[in-house]
């Protein structure tokens, strides 16, 4: 009887681990989910000790808020829009053709920042990092047409490289950045394993595609 009561118990316990583990994933996906790549690109330049970090208040306010615009509120009206007339089930977008209706959509909204700030007098690693995003954006969509990557793991990728470029570029020595990232990286990684949105190889696809596209138009760009 002992052993059933401590059996149960056991269970019990284990079932509570893995709800507390399942909302851990379900809030690390939520909060880093693809969509709000940009700002966190965004905010790591800022807080970077270069001249960036100096450039007037109004325009990093401007740039901000333009990313947000065009590249959170507008994507997330969309979804908003298409779900509710049943055109997606989801906001996760498991499904291959609403990805790709919706990677499209974001992908037209980061040429359209891109351009945006080619018009405006800002430092070239705004451009560049834009104009990237919307080349990672085009590639991902690209493979998403035939193979299911990882978005999340994407993102991350391209925030490494963003990290990396600005340490070789600006000689700084933000590591505790780079290791802040990876670390993160790592849990929003193993939360999407964990909810059984990706396997492993295609977690590791998106996370190597996000960084190698993101590098190689860094290093065109900034050459």
């Amino acid at each position: 009887m002992r052993k059933e009561l401590e059996d149960e118990e056991a269970g019990t316990m284990n079932t509570v681990r893995k709800r507390r583990l399942a909302l851990a994933a379900e809030v690390l996906s939520v909060a880093f989910h693809p969509i709000f790549m940009p700002l966190y690109g965004l905010l790591i330049i800022y807080s970077s000790p270069t001249l960036l970090s100096f450039i007037p208040p109004v325009q990093k306010r401007m740039i901000f808020i333009m990313a947000v615009t065009n590249n959170v509120m507008l994507p997330l009206a969309l979804a908003v829009v298409l779900w509710t007339r049943g055109a997606i089930k989801t906001f996760n977008a498991r499904d291959r053709n609403e990805r790709v209706l919706l990677l499209t959509f974001a992908l037209l909204m980061y040429t359209l920042s891109a351009g945006l700030l080619m018009k405006m007098q800002v430092p070239l690693l705004f451009r560049a990092y834009f104009i990237s995003l919307a080349v990672v954006t085009l590639i991902t969509l690209i493979i998403t047409s035939f193979y299911m990557i990882s978005l999340h793991a994407a993102g991350i990728g391209g925030l490494i490289v963003l990290i990396v470029f600005m340490i070789l570029l600006y000689d700084i020595r933000t590591v505790w950045q780079l290791v802040t990232v990876i670390v993160t990286g790592g849990a929003v990684m193993s939360s999407r394993l964990w909810l059984n949105g990706h396997t492993p190889t295609e977690v590791w696809t998106g996370l190597f595609a996000g960084a190698a596209t993101m590098a190689l138009s860094l290093l065109l760009l900034l050459r």
